[in-house]
């Protein structure tokens, strides 16, 4: 009778609609602090034409956070009343005005619908992923908590960048953590103690060295889903000199690293299917609700079920180290047993009082 029910529950479950994802924290579709400044013959003719004036900038840095640098000038050019179209609503903060001047810094919200459906129609990959904090572990060569690499880090305009880059507190917390840091053979799970206290999901390693009069910073990714290589930055000079140009040279290709890894070309869709071990309502209903936050993913459908197990199958856009990535995100991994075999989806933390799914 128990098995029963809980078959009857599940295959309800199977029916429900899995949820739309949850807006990102950093949203790269607002842009703030943009500054306006315009004259004219009245009051209102200034306010318009100094609103107006913010919006082209405020577009342009939309397009850097969402494309790699190589896509911005294939983007359609857009007049006036089409950059309007595209702007959910704009907020103006310290306004200072007189009867013929209009001065404020705005905040430019974009309809991500919107500016979606332009760039899929101009058929260009792009990022919108959730811009999560990332731990920048610098080193010269060796971690520590106060240091002239470290600092050159330790600016706003780095920590509040679109895609934020963090110091850990440096405290004694971390030196039992990171004191040991080493570019070849510390792994996330090493340092995961530290990223979690400045809420960072994943980090980078930043080995300072200096060799033939430049200075190169060896870098490492750390943490869940695909960790493809990052390229050495080489900047001219030595040490205490350049540590600022260092670090700007390292953020830039930091950046353009996670785009790339982000960027997603939705021209590529794919059906996938999968099995999943069910062992209790709890579990089922997690599992939907996690791939519902993943925004790639679609078309969720419930293939075959059966008392303690299911078949899945949606479709992704992206490549599959793409989907692999989204899917960890979640705590979700995604194996396959054989060349060519099913596939299995599989609950990192399943609920205490359940086994994991997919074994």
């Amino acid at each position: 009778m128990r098995h029963t029910l809980l078959f009857a529950a599940l295959a309800f479950l199977a029916l429900a609609p899995v949820s739309a994802a949850q807006a990102a924290p950093a949203d790269p579709f607002t842009v703030t602090n943009i500054p306006v400044d315009a004259s004219a013959a009245s009051a209102t003719e200034a306010q318009t034409i100094a609103i107006n004036s913010g919006k082209a900038r405020a577009w342009q840095m939309v397009l850097k956070r969402l494309l790699k640098p190589e896509d911005i000038a294939k983007v359609p050019a857009l007049d006036d009343v089409a950059l309007t179209r595209l702007i959910a609503s704009y907020l103006p903060q310290d306004v200072k005005r007189s009867t013929t001047r209009y001065v404020a810094k705005m905040t430019y919200a974009f309809n991500p619908a919107a500016v979606r459906h332009l760039l899929r129609g101009a058929n260009l990959a792009y990022s919108d992923a959730q811009a999560h904090p990332i731990l920048i572990l610098a080193m010269s060569p060796r971690w520590a908590g106060r240091s002239p690499w470290a600092a050159a880090w330790a600016t706003p305009l780095y920590s509040h960048a679109a895609l934020p880059m963090v110091l850990p507190y440096g405290d004694a917390l971390d030196q039992a953590t990171l004191g040991d840091t080493d570019v070849n053979t510390t792994t996330w799970q090493d340092v995961e103690p530290s990223a979690s206290r400045v809420k960072a999901e994943e980090a980078v390693i930043a080995q300072l060295n200096v060799s033939g009069g430049q200075t190169i910073v060896k870098m490492k990714r750390l943490g869940l889903g695909v960790s493809p290589p990052i390229p050495d930055v080489a900047v001219p000079g030595t040490p205490p000199g350049n540590l600022k140009a260092a670090a700007a040279a390292t953020a830039a290709a930091i950046a353009t690293y996670w785009k790339n890894r982000t960027a997603i070309d939705y021209s590529r869709r794919n059906r996938l299917t999968a099995d999943v071990t069910i062992d209790s309502l709890t579990q089922w209903g997690t599992l939907l609700s996690r791939l519902g936050m993943i925004p790639t993913l679609t078309d969720v459908a419930v293939n075959a079920m059966d008392i303690g197990m299911a078949r899945l199958s949606f479709t992704y856009v992206g490549t599959a180290d793409q989907l692999r990535d989204s899917l960890v995100q979640q705590k979700i991994d995604l194996t396959q047993k054989t060349a060519g075999g099913t596939y299995t989806l599989t609950l990192q933390d399943p609920d205490p009082a359940t086994t994991t799914a997919g074994q």
